[in-house]
């Protein structure tokens, strides 16, 4: 299992760079497992296997998190050797973002379920199993997201992939819009 942020949600701000995103994950050359566009997603924290109790528990725990909504910028084309993936970054991680993955991170801690040591670097991989490094664009590319909810999903398989199935989503705050006299 793992908490992430949904790519086409809200879908009147994000189809557009939604779509970009999906062609220019498919126009990369080079091998490796592209990423399904339906599996297109901003992970926050993975939690591997965890139990239907430690479910329960920490379904209780998230929805006492009050983070605001935000929008990041997503500029830096990247591929980590160890993991033979490439992956789309931000040179700026937008400071709910942050406060939302290291809340994600302690509640897990807490329940002793498994959580990432390292650095949080927000990213939305493209493509798996890379063997060597492709040929990135001297032109990054950037596209701008919002984000307004968050989910814990599940990868379940299907034939020889996996697709992950959103099992529950909180919503991010709202900015409040003050009220104008019609005077």
């Amino acid at each position: 299992m793992f908490f992430a942020l949904p790519l086409t949600e809200p879908p009147a701000a994000n189809l557009a760079p939604y779509q970009r995103l999906c062609q220019l994950k498919d126009a990369i050359p080079g091998k490796g497992r592209t990423v399904s566009d339906a599996n297109l997603h901003l992970t926050l924290a993975f939690l591997g296997h965890i139990t239907d109790e430690q479910t329960g528990q920490l379904i209780r725990a998230v929805s006492q998190l009050a983070v605001p909504a935000f929008s990041m910028h997503f500029n830096l084309l990247r591929y980590w050797k160890r993991s033979r993936v490439l992956w789309l970054g931000g040179d700026i991680c937008p400071e709910p973002l942050a406060h939302l993955a290291a809340q994600l991170s302690q509640l897990a801690l807490e329940l002793g379920l498994r959580h990432d040591t390292r650095r949080y670097t927000p990213h939305i991989t493209l493509r798996k199993n890379l063997r060597q490094r492709p040929v990135i664009p001297d032109q990054q590319p950037d596209f701008l997201f919002h984000f307004q909810r968050f989910g814990l999903y599940i990868s379940e398989p299907d034939g020889p992939r996996v697709r992950y199935r959103l099992t529950h989503q909180w919503p991010l705050i709202q900015p409040e819009i003050p009220v104008q006299d019609s005077e």
